[in-house]
């Protein structure tokens, strides 16, 4: 098909259904193809503005040029607008991956806590809302933010306080902002005769937390029951 007969295509679709967003995409399409990126992105502001209600696909395809062209945050913008897909997990993802990607890491971090304040509000302790807050946590710590971490570290153990791995990095990010909270929660840890703690202190620093085993009561063997008889 000629761009003539691609143009002519797509005024007759529109004519027909001007909410459409068929006969817009083949207009992107042939501008695309003809190099005129600009031009595309512009005719798909201007569909996704007269018909908000027909716009997710519009702007999913808006997002994929700005990509292509190397606008990471235009395109982080775009597909941050869409209301159908915002708190998707996917899209959670994609986004802060973008945004990472662009060194942006306060844009990542907002996305998530936008995400989180949703899922509190319609799933409030759900696997997605706390899987959200994991994510939140880890991601902070990933980039030295354990200050702000602490919040998202709390619902985690709150939720489940047999976490000894999550304690241990409150702990960590607690003893930068408050020794004495710090010292307080440290009381919840296993006591010594239960557990044998093995920390990394490197680890600990990183905010990765301890690991940490059962003992296991020694082993009686005839030659140590030998000695004791002797």
């Amino acid at each position: 098909m000629s761009a003539d007969q691609c143009r002519k295509l797509a005024s007759s679709l529109q004519s027909q259904n001007p909410g459409h967003p068929r006969p817009v995409l083949i207009q992107v399409a042939q501008l695309c193809r003809e190099k005129q990126h600009s031009k595309a992105i512009e005719l798909l502001q201007q569909f996704s503005e007269k018909h908000p209600k027909s716009a997710s696909g519009i702007k999913l395809t808006m997002a994929q040029l700005y990509l292509t062209q190397g606008h990471v945050t235009k395109a982080c913008d775009i597909l941050r607008s869409i209301e159908d897909f915002r708190y998707k997990p996917g899209m959670i993802s994609a986004l802060v991956t973008m945004y990472s990607h662009e060194e942006d890491i306060d844009s990542a971090i907002d996305v998530l806590s936008q995400a989180i304040q949703y899922y509190q509000r319609t799933q409030p302790g759900s696997s997605a809302h706390l899987s959200l807050v994991r994510e939140a946590a880890n991601f902070k710590l990933r980039y030295g933010r354990k200050k702000e971490a602490i919040s998202d570290l709390e619902q985690l153990w709150k939720q489940n306080k047999k976490d000894i791995h999550n304690l241990a990095q409150l702990i960590s990010a607690y003893s930068l902002v408050d020794q004495e909270k710090a010292k307080s929660l440290s009381k919840h840890l296993p006591s010594p005769d239960t557990m044998s703690f093995k920390v990394d202190v490197d680890e600990l620093e990183n905010s990765h937390g301890a690991t940490y085993v059962r003992k296991k009561p020694a082993k009686v063997t005839g030659e140590n029951v030998a000695k004791e008889e002797g």
